[in-house]
């Protein structure tokens, strides 16, 4: 991308606090926020809420499952789910309120949306596969190693909006969906 994503424009604010604030609005009762390169320029732009924990994982550079393990290894033990959303996958309220919803209805392990068939963000889990998360390896395919051993336990979601399917990995990606969804 040539820049942090975490400090992008997103609306009237950068993508970490898009997140942040979404997610406590749709009741996400505890927040933890995974750094890694070039933590302390996302850490200073991090508004000072409650609730929110922000960890440095310094073996960022190993791979998104280090980061995502640095994450569940911080949360509190008193939760029924565990929502993994990447910083470069802005999702909105209605989005993730439809999903939250579907996952306690369902009692599902596992709760994806789905876009025309192929999967899209966030993933919500169920706390009793944090010891899994915690287990996971980039060897052996991190999260897809989950999906596939408890696919009769996933809550598929359909959406009809291409947004559960954005991933901003390039410019063109991120100036294509913030013309498309911030203006």
């Amino acid at each position: 991308m040539g820049t942090l994503k975490a400090l992008l424009p997103w609306g009237e604010t950068n993508l970490v606090n898009f997140h942040i604030d979404t997610l406590r609005d749709v009741g996400c009762e505890e927040i933890v926020v995974v750094t890694g390169y070039r933590a302390s320029e996302v850490e200073c732009t991090i508004k000072n809420y409650s609730k929110v924990t922000v960890r440095h994982n310094p073996n960022y550079a190993t791979g998104r499952v280090s980061s995502i393990k640095c994450g569940v290894s911080n949360i509190s033990i008193d939760h029924d789910a565990i929502v993994l959303i990447g910083v470069d996958q802005p999702r909105n309220v209605e989005i993730l309120s439809i999903l939250m919803s579907s996952h306690e209805r369902s009692q599902a392990l596992i709760t994806s949306p789905r876009f025309e068939g192929r999967g899209g963000h966030p993933a919500i889990f169920s706390a009793s596969l944090k010891s899994e998360l915690l287990n996971m390896t980039e060897m052996g395919e991190g999260l897809r190693q989950i999906f596939n051993r408890h696919r009769e336990q996933m809550n598929s979601v359909l959406f009809d909006d291409p947004l559960v399917r954005l991933d901003l990995n390039s410019v063109d990606d991120y100036e294509q969906a913030y013309n498309q969804y911030c203006l």
